[in-house]
């Protein structure tokens, strides 16, 4: 199955996302995540489920808070794994299956069950952040392709999390454990086809790297996680406002990949997407209480945290990808900082019982985000300000030549010309075997951008940067950019 293809708008040379039978795997897996509190809701009506549900969340998120700090740091120490991966990936499989469909069992038993809750609990989180970088091994991609596929991802099972809460018993439950089993079934094989990881020489530098550039969707995953896990909204009395959300986050990150898929997409995101979608929610919200733009302003916030927490995603995946850092530490550190929000959460609403709404709080917390948001792109706009502009000469470390231009010289070129010049890339990259990695570097480099603003755009660190650039020159046989720029317009 070959699938259908997605394209950025008026570029058929850019390498498309196809959508694979692995990837409707993935929609199935998310949109029965038993952490996902809307889709748990589901069962509300079941007979257990108020003194069993909240005991099951508390041990899986503290379960999978565990485990994927132990995976973290084995990967960043490279330590060998006794069993093979697809062991590994089955196992992992077979734990988070029992854990969740034996939770059902226990939500429609005739007594309660704590402990077994909290058995089920602790097996399904355990297993939860093995799994999560093993789908990030399978459907790892570049930048723009791995923002279309969470897109894709985040519409389809917000879509199918809706049609859960609308079924009855008698018919949610073989639903849900149909779709449970087709997103775990096809980790075991995809582990087998799968490629080992390859961490660079010094992941801990990488690590510290994709922090420093991920800590602004990592907080808003955080905050979706926190407060999807101790409230479901109502969007207009009609669905749940974490599904309408996260369509309507969807189809802007969609239009973003379509229609702006030419520029470097993460530092356009946090510069310009946004700041738009906060303003959006700041301006919804001074409405008064009882008006429609008040009541959007509830949907406008789960746009603004599931934005954040799509671009999180699909930077992890970009990272495994282009082999910057192992799945099992970009997927450990991801699940770590979501299922740890989830819990704290769990902690203040259950374990202290601090309060029993915490909509106020949340307003607190989006308003203290918005700020931070504000005062981290004044900092950058000050610092470009008053910071010279590398080039790119001064980066590789020789004398400028007349043929380096500033930058953005080829981002001011129509959609033609670019797309003349990412072919013309493509075809020198297959010649000399460069990697994916490598491939995308080239791209950069024929644009005239320096490593620093390579290095922001792909996250990597500029040692990276210029190791990947030593490479690409190695192997085409040129020695510095004056050579490259002649090679790629064929002379």
């Amino acid at each position: 199955m070959e699938g259908f293809v997605l394209r950025d708008a008026g570029d058929e040379e850019r390498a498309p996302l196809v959508l694979r039978p692995v990837h409707l795997a993935l929609v199935a897996f998310v949109a029965t995540l038993p952490a996902y509190a809307p889709t748990l809701g589901a069962f509300a009506e079941a007979p257990q489920f108020d003194a069993l549900a909240d005991t099951y969340l508390f041990s899986l998120f503290l379960a999978a808070v565990i485990a994927a700090a132990v995976m973290v740091v084995c990967g960043l120490q490279r330590s060998r794994h006794v069993f093979s991966r697809v062991k590994i990936a089955t196992a992992a499989s077979v734990a988070y299956g029992l854990g969740a469909c034996g939770m059902l069992a226990l939500l429609f038993a005739p007594g309660p069950v704590p402990l077994a809750a909290m058995a089920t609990g602790a097996l399904a989180g355990a297993a939860l952040p093995v799994l999560m970088a093993e789908w990030a091994r399978a459907v790892a991609g570049s930048m723009d392709q791995s923002l279309v596929l969470v897109a894709f991802v985040v519409l389809a099972s917000s879509f199918i999390g809706w049609v859960l809460t609308l079924l009855s018993a008698r018919l949610l439950v073989p639903a849900f454990c149909l779709l449970l089993v087709v997103g775990v079934m096809v980790l075991p094989v995809a582990a087998r086809v799968g490629g080992p990881d390859e961490p660079l020489e010094r992941p801990a530098e990488i690590m510290s790297r994709l922090g420093s550039v991920t800590w602004l969707p990592l907080i808003g995953l955080a905050v979706y996680a926190f407060m999807t896990d101790v409230m479901a909204h109502s969007a207009f009395g009609v669905i749940q406002a974490s599904f309408l959300g996260g369509a309507l986050a969807a189809l802007v990150m969609f239009g973003v990949c379509f229609l702006w898929g030419r520029r470097p997409l993460l530092p356009w995101s946090f510069r310009v997407l946004v700041p738009i979608v906060a303003a959006v929610l700041v301006v919804l919200g001074a409405f008064p209480s009882g008006t429609f733009p008040r009541d959007a302003s509830l949907v406008a916030l789960y746009v603004f945290y599931i934005v954040l927490a799509m671009l999180g995603c699909a930077v992890f995946l970009a990272v495994v990808h282009g082999r910057e850092l192992p799945a099992n530490v970009a997927a450990g550190f991801a699940c770590a900082v979501a299922a740890g929000a989830a819990l704290l959460s769990q902690i203040l609403s259950q374990v202290l019982a601090v309060t029993d709404d915490f909509g106020p709080w949340l307003t607190v917390l989006t308003g203290a985000f918005v700020a931070v948001l504000l005062v981290f792109l004044g900092r950058t706009s000050w610092n470009e300000l008053t910071t010279p502009g590398d080039t790119a000469a001064a980066e590789t470390g020789r004398e400028p030549t007349e043929t380096d231009g500033p930058g953005d010289a080829f981002t001011a070129s129509g959609p033609s010309v670019q797309g003349t010049l990412e072919a013309r890339c493509a075809e020198i990259a297959g010649r000399y075997d460069l990697s994916p990695r490598e491939r995308e570097v080239l791209v950069f480099l024929a644009r005239g951008f320096s490593p620093a603003y390579i290095a922001k755009s792909l996250v990597l660190s500029i040692s990276t940067v210029r190791t990947h650039v030593r490479n690409i020159y190695r192997k085409l046989g040129i020695g510095k950019r004056e050579e490259l720029l002649h090679l790629i317009d064929g002379e």
